[in-house]
C-alpha cells in the first residue's frame, strides 16, 4: 500500500466529516463551476487505538489493535447519523453538523481521522461527485 505518510503514519486515511476529506479533493473545471470526486467507504475499524498527538512513524496499529483513531476537537452529531443496510448489516453514516468534543479539546487534531493499515479493512461503496 504505497502512501507518502502523514500525521498518523503510512496508512489509509478516512474522516467522519466530509469537509476534512474535501480538503484532499482536486477540483476540475466543468462549465462555470468546479467539481471533484470522493469515495464513501465502508471501513472495518476493529479494535481502535485512540491518539491525540501526531505519530508520523506509524506503519501499523499498536499490538492488539486494528486501527488508529486520531481524535479531533469535533465530530458529527451522532443523533443525526443515517443507517444503511449493506450486505445484511446496519452501518452508521455520519450526517450531523460538527459538534465539540470537550474530552478531546487538547488534541492536536481539529477533526478526527480514522486510519487502517490493511486494504482488506475497507470497501469503496460509492463514488460522489461534488461541486467545489
Amino acid at each position: 500500500m504505497p502512501h507518502s505518510g502523514g500525521r498518523v503514519g503510512k496508512g489509509i486515511y478516512f474522516a467522519s466529516e466530509n469537509s476534512k476529506s474535501a480538503g484532499y479533493v482536486t477540483g476540475m473545471s466543468c462549465g462555470d463551476h468546479r467539481i471533484g470526486y470522493m469515495f464513501l467507504g465502508e471501513v472495518a475499524l476493529g479494535r481502535e487505538h485512540h491518539i491525540t498527538t501526531d505519530q508520523p512513524g506509524l506503519k501499523k496499529p499498536p499490538p492488539g489493535f486494528d486501527s488508529v483513531i486520531a481524535r479531533g476537537h469535533t465530530e458529527p452529531d451522532p443523533s443525526q447519523d443515517t443507517e444503511l443496510e449493506l450486505d445484511g448489516r446496519r452501518v452508521a453514516v455520519p450526517q450531523g453538523q460538527p459538534t465539540p468534543c470537550p474530552e478531546f479539546s487538547g488534541s492536536s487534531f481539529s477533526q478526527s481521522e480514522y486510519l487502517i493499515y490493511q486494504e482488506s479493512q475497507c470497501r469503496l461503496r460509492y463514488l460522489l461527485e461534488v461541486r467545489l
